[in-house]
């Protein structure tokens, strides 16, 4: 029964103890009341920045606007600029198809000279194997040497120099 008649007593007991668990968030609270008050001069200030900087996005804003219109300098100008390079490829297209064509006449050329080239070695060939050039009897010489039936020849040095005239005639 005595405790049934200490119950309300033990009750702000209780209280007490759960004030003694709040007392350091009180603490908490304060200090952070303190560290805040500083902040209501700020929100002032703030409001004039934000007033500043609504001014200078509306003046970026006209900027755009302008630049964006049809009427601006940057528009005109490049409409000019595509109009201008336009008629230059106009005027460079048959500069363009004559190069072309120069290029394939050249093509065409160049495998003429290699034919070419390969008929002057087949050429040289022919000749040195026809006029002895080589260091052996050439066709010709033998020919002669047939007709004439002059065997001596043979035994002359194939590099003598010719027996009557500058052209390499026989002598008569």
């Amino acid at each position: 029964m005595l405790a049934g008649l200490l119950a309300p007593l033990r009750l702000p007991e209780r209280v007490l103890e759960a004030l003694d668990e709040l007392r350091p968030m009180r603490l908490e609270l304060t200090r952070v009341r303190a560290q805040t008050e500083p902040l209501d001069g700020l929100l002032p200030a703030l409001q004039r920045v934000e007033k500043g900087l609504g001014a200078r996005l509306d003046a970026v804003h006209e900027v755009v606007v302008a630049l964006e219109s049809d009427e601006s300098h940057l528009n005109r100008t490049t409409t000019e600029l595509c109009v201008r390079v336009a008629a230059l490829s106009d005027t460079l297209a048959p500069v363009d198809d004559r190069l072309a064509a120069i290029e394939r006449t050249l093509d065409g050329l160049a495998s003429d000279v290699g034919a070419i080239q390969e008929s002057l070695v087949g050429l040289k060939d022919d000749i040195q194997r026809v006029t002895g050039l080589r260091g052996e009897r050439g066709v010709i010489e033998r020919a002669r040497d047939a007709i004439t039936g002059g065997h001596q020849a043979q035994d002359q040095p194939t590099s003598r120099a010719p027996e009557s005239g500058s052209r390499g005639e026989p002598p008569p």
